[in-house]
């Protein structure tokens, strides 16, 4: 077989995942509360229970990860985004059976997602299931044209501690379950100031 000398150039948007640790997680929990300002009518989500997060107490735990996006996104583009930053606003899901996230866009400059809590009753319906579109999965598209030479569709299926940091452009959705049990997400909304 001839070698063949190429390159090849990243393309659409940059899409970073990390995990934060526990004590980071249990800060994150202790914003969360259903007693917390209903927050159902600024968003997407067929979901009874949404409520609004302190941001300014949320900004120092989730700061440090947006500095990383920001260096992630320079390496990956070349192009510096920027450096200065603000938290804007910040809730939390609780998703139970037969809920779901349709599929959306955020405000802002860029978006973030951290999960608290998988229900370990989620996790076996998981695991049961079979089929292309899996229960409870996190899903980030890039184009709706779902052609074979490109990749357009990254899904995760949550784990507890995972953060993920995208442009608040790009489109996501949530889908549902069958199962008991609460899967708990954070996400905000960050505007890039400078």
């Amino acid at each position: 077989m001839k070698e063949i000398n190429y390159r090849f150039f990243h393309w659409g948007p940059f899409l970073y995942q990390t995990d934060i640790n526990k004590k980071e997680i249990n800060e994150i929990k202790n914003l969360c509360s259903k007693k917390n300002k209903d927050y159902r009518e600024n968003l997407a989500g067929i979901i009874k229970h949404e409520y609004q997060i302190d941001h300014e107490k949320m900004s120092p735990i989730i700061a440090p990860y947006i500095k990383s996006y920001l260096k992630g996104f320079e390496n990956y583009t070349g192009k510096c985004l920027g450096s200065d930053f603000e938290l804007v606003n910040s809730w939390v899901n609780y998703m139970t059976k037969f809920e779901s996230n349709p599929m959306h866009t955020h405000g802002s400059d860029l978006s973030f997602v951290v999960f608290t809590k998988i229900p370990k009753e989620l996790i076996e319906e998981y695991n049961k299931h079979s089929g292309n579109t899996k229960p409870g999965y996190l899903n980030f598209t890039y184009t709706l044209n779902n052609r074979k030479e490109l990749l357009d569709l990254h899904s995760f299926f949550p784990k507890v501690g995972q953060l993920f940091i995208f442009p608040a452009c790009l489109h996501h959705d949530v889908t549902g379950f069958t199962c008991d049990g609460e899967r708990v997400s954070v996400s905000g909304n960050i505007k890039i100031t400078n």
